[in-house]
């Protein structure tokens, strides 16, 4: 970044003006390279995502320090079977020496969470670490076992500006996200069963672990930029560990 900015932000803008000026395509730069701007990325990748047109697309890889782009890709929804391929004993090794991941902040960038769910019970769990950086937004009431709660579409409304979201917040409406994050790290259910059949106890992999949700996928479809955008926010909270059940053909 050259030493004239300040921040990654304003060096974007200005790299957007740039080429839109460069583009002949329009006479008020600032508000429209604003608009076009979509996420600025400062952890997980130096970079940006915006809406341009093939025009403004090509002005801006003559702009200084561009290296490359892509467009924004859909994510595929996937899962597997980890406690196998780790080869996990809940009664001896790594597992319970590590008091099931007691106080680790596992970031899940999902469909959203579903908070009423048992799994996020907090009984028993101490006083959130105070290294944690992260927030809830005031649809979802957090606890000390689901720490954060935050949702990204603004990649998904620029790609389709006339969609309609289904839930503009972390709420799961699928039950994806309840599923992975509950599985990862969901608290010891007593007296679960399906239907009354296979009654025992429901746990996560890591039931003394923290959940802070990043919704970035939804009903609407599931697009790199807003997910780039939650993993971003998910490192600046201080998340310990990612989990991600998703992937790109």
């Amino acid at each position: 970044m050259p030493k004239t900015f300040s921040t990654q932000h304003s060096w974007y803008l200005s790299t957007l003006s740039s080429a839109l000026d460069n583009s002949k395509a329009t006479n008020n730069l600032n508000s429209v390279s604003s608009s076009k701007l979509i996420y600025t990325y400062t952890n997980a990748i130096n970079g940006f995502s915006a809406n341009l047109s093939p025009k403004e697309l090509e002005s801006l890889k003559t702009s200084p320090g561009y290296v490359s782009y892509m467009r924004d890709l859909p994510a595929k929804r996937d899962t597997t079977h980890s406690p196998q391929f780790l080869g996990l004993n809940p009664n001896e090794g790594a597992w319970p020496v590590s008091e099931f991941g007691k106080d680790v902040i596992v970031g899940l960038v999902d469909t959203g969470i579903w908070p009423e769910s048992k799994s996020f019970n907090d009984k028993g769990m101490t006083e959130i670490p105070s290294r944690w950086k992260g927030q809830c937004e005031s649809t979802i009431k957090c606890n000390k076992k689901l720490i954060g709660a935050q949702f990204f579409n603004k990649g998904m409304l620029a790609n389709s500006p006339n969609i309609t979201i289904a839930a503009n917040s972390t709420r799961d409406t699928e039950g994806h996200g309840t599923h992975t994050s509950s599985t990862a790290a969901g608290s010891v259910v007593e007296g679960a069963s399906y239907f009354g059949y296979a009654s025992g106890s429901a746990t996560g992999i890591a039931s003394g672990a923290r959940v802070a949700m990043y919704k970035a996928l939804g009903e609407e479809g599931d697009l790199a930029s807003d997910i780039i955008a939650a993993i971003d926010s998910a490192i600046s909270d201080g998340v310990d560990v990612l989990s991600l059940s998703f992937g790109f053909d």
